[in-house]
């Protein structure tokens, strides 16, 4: 009951209120589009009255000074009008363009600010609904919807006071219709409630489908997936299409009604006038009803109209308000209880102190990890797939907030440092770097403005990119493909590496660097590994085994436990699951 009360004609009452600070903002600008739309709709009301006039009084009279008189009033409304008409239009459309700026850098402000679970658990393709259809869809309501909306109530208001201060038995047997349309437009909207969710759903589908097939083209073509993913396609273009059918349909049949009813009005309009032409009606009076019965069903027509905008509108304000209502996890030592961090405090020790993480509750990846890295210490993370390495790195860079216990850099809990500064002593290169389009330059600082063109190419020669970046035609000014795709894994991984080592960080987590490259390549990154974690704390992660015997310390992680750890040859005297491991990588690699 109390979402009914809530609810005005398809309208969320509570939805409507959360526009208001967003309009509150172009206060000045809403209210003069207000002010033209009166003025619009009155102009539209006096030009059919002028015409009244000029039959029943000038014509009739053969008064031709007052018929001139008539019709350059008639020419100063219809003049005014399109003035008002022309600004109204303007102005709201600039208003519905300057709220959908707002709404979507707030949806693309919270987006980034979201944890990584959102991301984990959600399709792109949904995302991406939020951050245009939906704010369209939003942008069309207000500045197309509502407005529309509140001026065509207004001009009914006004046709029915003109019609009743024309003639008011006319203006009351007009509308003895008003019920069967009303019959007809609750019928409708019932016959395209349930389709137009179904449309907005099928939508998002579509939406999905297009991100997943062109993010994997590659695998589509390598596995012959294309009959396999256009069956997929054309199934979500279906439902899409037999969705927005069945909206045809009602509208199909709804717009015959309306004009019939409409008709039916002016009927009774002449059956009247028969009767009583030159009695108590006049020409000019059947003329002006024939005009305000066509005017009044009109904005009713157009109200009716706007209802799917409504229902749209309505769920994608609802999809957009429960994204910006998503609650972002605070962390729970709070910087704002924290001191602030020291300058020049050596940041380069890592201790895990019975850390407890799980993704999904009930499905632990870490069990009571427990270990110290000491600063300039080079360690390595190893264990079968699943064995939570990765996700080791992802706690150290706070992506995601682990269950209990504590994670320190230079003995702070590294939930009371702000994020930015956490990011600023931890850097990662992941096994597969993403690279933004921009110039290799721009992807090596990352638009940083502290970073300056020298230190960019200094950071490349070290990791031995700059060779091949200097082989680009605009070196480092070159343009790169979307996700660096006109470059090789190796050369996008050397990228990855200047990034990491231009940005100065004490820790540096690198993440099965070399799983995806060749021997050549190889051999190319390891010198460029030594040159970025020398000096720095470094935790390697790695499935190679061979790769990372030139390390301080190993440590083995099985099924999230902490099950061995020392260098590879105290590993190799246990003969425990290091052991195990390198012996069984060491026959299938033939070394």
């Amino acid at each position: 009951m109390r979402r009914d009360r809530e609810t005005i004609a398809g309208l969320d009452v509570n939805l409507l209120r959360r526009f208001v600070p967003y309009l509150r903002r172009y206060a000045v600008l809403a209210a003069v589009s207000f002010l033209l739309m009166v003025g619009t709709n009155v102009a539209a009301v006096l030009e059919p009255y002028f015409l009244k006039v000029g039959i029943d009084r000038d014509v009739a009279q053969r008064d031709w000074q007052g018929l001139l008189q008539t019709a350059t009033a008639l020419g100063v409304v219809l003049v005014l009008g399109f003035v008002l008409q022309f600004f109204f239009n303007y102005g709201v459309q600039f208003l519905g363009q300057r709220l959908l700026y707002d709404i979507r850098m707030d949806l693309f402000g919270k987006v980034l600010r979201l944890p990584n679970t959102y991301f984990d658990r959600t399709p792109v393709g949904t995302t991406l609904t939020h951050l245009t259809s939906d704010v369209e869809a939003v942008r069309a309501f207000i500045s197309e919807g509502v407005v529309t909306v509140l001026g065509e109530l207004l001009k009914v208001v006004l046709i029915f006071a003109a019609m009743v201060w024309v003639n008011a038995r006319l203006a009351l047997l007009a509308l003895l219709v008003i019920p069967f349309f009303l019959l007809a437009t609750v019928i409708f909207r019932k016959s395209i409630r349930g389709s137009f969710r179904e449309v907005r759903r099928a939508n998002a589908e579509i939406n999905t489908h297009l991100v997943e097939s062109i993010t994997g083209v590659n695998e589509i073509h390598l596995f012959n997936y294309e009959r396999q993913g256009m069956t997929q396609f054309v199934r979500a273009n279906q439902n899409y299409l037999n969705a927005f059918l069945r909206v045809v349909h009602s509208y199909s049949v709804y717009f015959p009604v309306i004009d019939v009813v409409t008709n039916v009005g002016m009927g009774l309009v002449m059956l009247y006038a028969h009767f009583q032409m030159g009695v108590g009606i006049q020409p000019g009076e059947i003329f002006v009803f024939f005009a305000y019965i066509q005017m009044f069903f009109r904005p009713l027509r157009q109200l009716a109209e706007k209802f799917n905008m409504f229902q749209s509108a309505m769920a994608a304000a609802e999809r957009i308000f429960t994204l910006l209502d998503r609650e972002e996890p605070p962390r729970p030592l709070e910087v704002r209880s924290a001191p602030r961090p020291a300058a020049g405090k050596d940041w380069g020790d890592v201790a895990f102190r019975h850390v407890h993480f799980s993704y999904q509750e009930g499905q632990p990846v870490l069990k009571d990890l427990d270990f110290t890295i000491g600063h300039g210490e080079k360690i390595a993370l190893v264990g079968t797939t699943g064995s939570g390495k990765t996700t080791v790195g992802k706690l150290l860079t706070g992506l995601y907030e682990i269950d209990s216990g504590e994670i320190r850099i230079g003995g702070v809990d590294i939930r009371r440092l702000p994020l930015p500064f956490l990011r600023r002593q931890v850097t990662t290169v992941p096994q597969d770097v993403f690279l933004f389009t921009g110039s290799a330059g721009e992807n090596i600082s990352m638009y940083d403005p502290d970073i300056d063109t020298e230190r960019v190419r200094r950071a490349a020669r070290t990791v031995y990119a700059h060779r091949f970046i200097e082989r680009l035609p605009g070196g480092y000014g070159e343009s790169l493909l979307e996700e660096g795709k006109s470059l090789s894994t190796g050369q996008r991984q050397l990228l990855g590496f200047a990034r990491a080592f231009v940005r100065e960080s004490p820790i540096v987590v690198l993440d099965e660097v070399t799983a995806n490259v060749d021997a050549e390549t190889e051999s190319l990154i390891e010198g460029a590994i030594g040159n970025l974690i020398g000096g720095r704390t470094a935790i390697i992660i790695a499935h190679r085994l061979a790769t990372i015997r030139m390390v301080d310390r190993i440590l083995v992680l099985h099924r999230g436990e902490l099950i061995e750890q020392g260098t590879h040859r105290e590993l190799m005297r246990k003969n425990g699951l290091y052991a195990q491991y390198y012996r069984m990588q060491s026959i299938l690699s033939g070394i």
